[in-house]
């Protein structure tokens, strides 16, 4: 039931987990969410000095112990809870029900980081002002990240197939928008709530521009102004 909640399609074509575990920069130690049945996790061995890999199923966690490689730690838990171990990169096949948050947590920790997410999600993770995939999760890791969407992967290369095209995402730290986290967190979620509101409706300035047409700068404006 738990794996259900978490809607994890496990990936399972080896072509697809060597192209995304070679974008992972040799001897690091690496933390990867949701590794399931491994098949992104050995090749991650082979190539990192040690794998953190956080999963939520007992039974698999447990098929990973015996399975995996000797630098593989695996940690049994749900990675939004579980306190993450220190590492110098991010790996994961994200579960589709947790992925904004995940990607939030992961923006406090800003480790550079390859993401396997719905192809929906890449679009909006890289989106530009103006346009309907622009939003609050865009301007939150953008606020933290460079975006670059590398690959798009079909159904096939999971399993289950899930419905929608997946795709390969690098999130390059950068230097953040903003220091106070939670309140420009806050600040977005506002926002966005109206994101087609004028800022004179919402009492941001004089100008007849909506929220979803505004650039990161401009919101890191109106919150150091307004908060």
């Amino acid at each position: 039931m738990r794996r259900r909640r978490w809607s994890q399609h496990f990936l399972r074509d080896p072509s697809a987990a060597r192209y995304i575990a070679e974008l992972v920069p040799p001897g690091l130690d690496v933390l990867e969410v949701g590794p399931g049945r491994g098949a992104l996790t050995i090749p991650l061995a082979e190539r990192a000095r040690t794998v953190y890999a956080i999963e939520v199923d007992r039974r698999l966690a447990e098929l990973l112990r015996k399975t995996a490689p000797p630098n593989v730690v695996v940690i049994e838990g749900d990675a939004l809870e579980v306190e993450w171990p220190r590492a110098d990169y991010f790996v994961s096949n994200i579960p589709y029900s947790i992925t904004s948050p995940l990607l939030m947590k992961l923006a406090r920790h800003r480790m550079p980081a390859v993401v396997t997410v719905q192809r929906e999600v890449a679009e909006r993770l890289a989106a530009a002002p103006g346009g309907e995939n622009y939003g609050r999760l865009t301007v939150a890791v953008q606020c933290h990240y460079e975006v670059e969407v590398l690959r798009t992967l079909p159904p096939r290369v999971f399993q289950p197939p899930p419905r929608v095209y997946s795709a390969v995402v690098r999130l390059t730290p950068r230097p953040p928008c903003v220091e106070d986290f939670d309140g420009f967190q806050r600040f977005t979620a506002w926002l966005f709530s109206a994101r087609r509101k004028t800022l004179r409706r919402l009492g941001l300035g004089e100008g007849d521009r909506r929220v979803y047409q505004l650039s990161l700068e401009e919101i890191v404006e109106l919150y150091k102004k307004h908060m």
